[in-house]
């Protein structure tokens, strides 16, 4: 796959899964989020792309560039995505997982201890159910938190996913890669140039830091000849604009082989949002991934609910709820070696879920960690 990366000329706007038309919603304060969701970011690849290739907008592009940029928002063609990743100075950065906790020190979250799965207990839940307990306690511990609005450079994933708490300089606040800026918008006659009665409302925009961008992988078979670079990109809502830039720095991971082949132990930690069927997320069935994994504790976030915009029929697409960033699933392999394989040949990285070519189901394999990890 080859990387892109998104340079916003100005504030960006993207929606979440709240309606946002007069009578839907309340009007004075509609949120938006960052990093947007996937279909967002592929939705103006695929147009730069249609552009390249002699498309003008307003019109379907011609038949011909069905078979690889798709046709309409289900079909993707021959294309595939990885991402969106957060990227500040091109280098990518990962929502802290769920199952790291940490205080906070003078507006500074400091991680402490990692979560695994504790001893099989009895509860509303079922009658062996492993809940996360943390792997050492200690004076304070009721204090800690998980990591929210917390990013994790590269080397403190690849701490998580080894078993061990990421050091202090890998922890990056949301505020120092992005602010919110509230916008307020109206709609205008323009017989008279005047505003329309009742059709006022504000929105919040996400203003990124300097060196902030969004990377995302791409990918076609046959391979394309040209990818989107140098030029401008409509991005998210509002007319808003991103240049367009290759990228090509690594976002692997090296998986902790050892510990995982003997213990069959193995802490799948969401990259990018998952879209898991109840049964998977539940533990019923095992992850349509290699080896025989199952679920036997997780550490999850609220879950999301992400829908969309169909620009050939012109109305919104179904909400759909997904897993995001950072959730974890603890899991047991019973061939933990076919799964380690499959995620060695994808360069560290696993694919499970659906829509996995729209960039959902990004995961990398870590460890459960050991009873005695924590920072000092």
């Amino acid at each position: 796959m080859t990387g892109i990366r998104l340079d916003p000329l100005d504030t960006l706007f993207f929606r979440d899964g709240t309606p946002f038309s007069i009578g839907t919603s309340p009007q004075q304060d509609v949120t938006g989020r960052f990093p947007p969701y996937a279909p967002t970011v592929v939705g103006a690849l695929r147009a730069a792309l249609a552009r390249q290739n002699g498309w003008k907008a307003g019109t379907r592009w011609p038949e011909r560039l069905d078979a690889i940029l798709g046709n309409g928002p289900e079909d993707l063609g021959s294309l595939a995505f990885e991402g969106p990743f957060v990227l500040r100075d091109d280098k990518p950065l990962f929502k802290a997982p769920r199952h790291v906790l940490g205080r906070l020190d003078n507006d500074r979250w400091v991680p402490r201890v990692l979560l695994r799965p504790g001893r099989a207990v009895k509860c509303d839940l079922g009658d062996a159910v492993q809940l996360p307990e943390a792997s050492e306690v200690f004076a304070g511990i009721e204090q800690c938190r998980t990591g929210d609005r917390w990013w994790l450079t590269q080397v403190g994933m690849q701490s998580v996913l080894d078993g061990r708490v990421p050091g202090d300089n890998d922890v990056v606040p949301a505020r120092d890669l992005w602010r919110e800026e509230m916008r307020v918008g109206l709609e205008r006659d323009r017989s008279r140039r005047t505003a329309e009665d009742g059709k006022l409302y504000s929105s919040r925009h996400v203003r990124l830091q300097r060196g902030v961008s969004i990377g995302m992988r791409i990918g076609s078979s046959p391979r394309l000849k040209e990818l989107p670079s140098g030029c401008l990109v409509p991005l998210g809502g509002e007319s808003r604009v991103a240049s367009c830039e290759r990228w090509d720095v690594s976002t692997d991971f090296s998986v902790p082989t050892t510990q995982i082949e003997s213990s069959g132990q193995v802490a799948v930690v969401a990259l990018s949002p998952l879209e898991l069927g109840e049964a998977m997320a539940k533990g019923r069935r095992q992850l349509d991934v290699p080896g025989g994994v199952k679920v036997i504790s997780a550490c999850l976030g609220r879950p999301e609910r992400i829908g969309g915009w169909d620009s050939l029929a012109r109305a919104p697409l179904p909400l759909c709820s997904v897993l995001p960033s950072g959730s974890v699933l603890f899991c047991r392999a019973r061939e933990p070696q076919r799964l380690i394989d499959a995620t060695r040949a994808r360069g560290g990285v696993l694919r499970l879920g659906q829509r996995q070519a729209w960039g959902f189901g990004v995961a990398a394999l870590g460890v459960w960690p050991d009873q005695s990890e924590t920072n000092s």
